[in-house]
């Protein structure tokens, strides 16, 4: 009995310090963090979907010899430089896959990932997180506006399995259109359209009000308090550029938006200014339930992404299968002394 015990006991310590160290590492994350085998080299990994990889369907693509993956955390820095060596995809033929084991995502940030070949096919940003691992990008055959240079287009891509929230990236383009169909986890459409209006309010080639309508709708800004929202989260960015002129664009843009609130549709300047403190508090991010984020598509509003699967990987891409085991352990500990006990007292 006394061995039995110590058995059990080893096994809850050994499974106790491997949960410790998956926190201590989902906690401290180091973006493009490197080991002895760098993401992207040579491996025997399947082309069909390891336990560490995402994957790729190049469908109709021909001519190329190489694929690269391309991985960015949203507004941040990309994790290796364009198409370079670590960036190589393993596979042949129009199945592709990249091990990411050797990048560790914070939970907190989004990322967004491209696929590409060395002769200029590429596809079209798409929002991804750990909960992709394992599933596979696949081409739809459409073409989607680069948001940054109209005259540039990509192919289209979607997740197979985690389409209902990731996949082509929701976007405001710089002549003011609306591509893509998933906001990242995290992202919320106050700040999209925050950093948009700063950079093309004067522009030539987009008439800012009308843009604004489009977007309102197609990011789920339904409130006057939300662009308020808007407003606060650009008086934060300080960008020194023509801020009265940018708060009558939101009203007016919401009035025609929504006719039937536009007595509601003046912003109150003292309440932005309190509201972008609070902002800058947080990170320079708009309080979260204050708008639509997350997951969201041009149809449909929903927050987060990710859901669990049956491959028992939770939304931030971390196994339960070693909880589950743990909890087994304990129980059959605690069986094992209650028998015991009871045939002592017997």
């Amino acid at each position: 009995m006394k061995k039995i015990l110590a058995a059990l006991a080893a096994a809850m310590i050994l499974l106790s310090a491997a949960t410790s160290a998956s926190a201590a590492e989902v906690e401290n994350p180091i973006v493009g963090a490197e080991s002895s085998n760098s993401a992207g080299a040579d491996t025997s990994s399947s082309t069909t979907g390891s336990g560490s990889c995402i994957n790729f369907n190049s469908g109709t693509w021909k001519n190329f010899s190489t694929v690269y993956c391309h991985i960015w955390k949203r507004g941040g820095d990309q994790i290796y430089s364009w198409q370079s060596k670590k960036e190589k995809c393993t596979g042949s033929g129009n199945l592709w896959s990249y091990d990411i084991s050797d990048i560790q995502m914070n939970p907190s940030d989004d990322y967004c990932v491209i696929f590409s070949t060395n002769i200029g096919q590429q596809t079209y940003d798409a929002t991804f997180s750990k909960a992709c691992i394992g599933d596979t990008l696949k081409l739809t055959g459409n073409k989607i506006e680069n948001p940054k240079d109209s005259e540039k287009n990509a192919e289209e891509a979607v997740w197979t399995k985690n389409s209902s929230s990731y996949g082509p990236h929701l976007a405001f383009t710089s002549i003011g259109n609306i591509v893509g169909k998933k906001l990242c986890p995290n992202e919320k459409g106050t700040e999209v359209i925050g950093d948009w209006l700063p950079t093309y309010y004067n522009s030539m080639y987009v008439k800012p009000v009308e843009a604004l309508v489009k977007a309102f709708k197609s990011f789920g800004i339904t409130s006057a308090e939300q662009i308020q929202d808007i407003y606060a989260y650009i008086l934060n960015k300080k960008t020194g550029k023509d801020e009265k002129a940018m708060k009558e664009m939101l009203e007016e843009a919401f009035a025609k938006a929504y006719p039937a609130k536009k007595s509601s549709a003046k912003i109150d300047e003292n309440k932005a200014k309190s509201e972008a403190k609070k902002i800058a508090a947080n990170g320079g991010h708009v309080s979260s339930g204050s708008s639509s984020s997350g997951g969201s598509s041009s149809s449909s509003y929903s927050s987060g992404g990710g859901s669990a699967d049956s491959s028992g990987t939770g939304p931030d891409g971390e196994e339960d299968t070693i909880f589950i085991i743990l909890g087994a352990v304990m129980l059959a500990a605690g069986s094992v002394m209650f028998m015991s006990r009871r045939r002592r007292t017997e």
